[in-house]
């Protein structure tokens, strides 16, 4: 139940997300593709979330929770499909940094604990 949770969390998250280059999002398995907006999300918040860090190994087993690899998003396809959906949450950093907070912070509906007040 919580994977469902997760894929339409991140899902809803950004909706028409950006593609990756080279490969279409629409090509990337739907575990993947989520696991790439979370990491995306991860390191925007890193970077524009004054009040937010990421808890590295709570993202982690939250992207095994969906069925791949952290190591994964780290290269390739999903790397690029990251890095784009980082650049689609900089569109709006302060809306971005509280979506983080309700879905995910210490308290989020479909994570809790994966941002952390710094």
């Amino acid at each position: 139940m919580r994977f469902h949770a997760v894929l339409l969390a991140t899902s809803m998250f950004v909706a028409a997300g950006p593609a990756a280059r080279g490969q279409e999002a629409g090509d990337i398995p739907a575990e993947k593709r989520n696991a790439a907006k979370l990491a995306g999300l991860v390191g925007f918040v890193n970077l524009h979330c004054s009040a937010l860090k990421s808890d590295a190994e709570r993202f982690k087993g939250a992207v095994r929770s969906m069925g791949v690899d952290p190591a994964e998003i780290d290269r390739d396809a999903l790397m690029l499909q990251a890095r784009a959906y980082l650049a689609a949450y900089e569109k709006d950093v302060p809306a971005s940094c509280g979506k983080a907070v309700e879905l995910f912070g210490q308290k989020g509906r479909i994570i809790p604990g994966i941002f952390l007040p710094r």
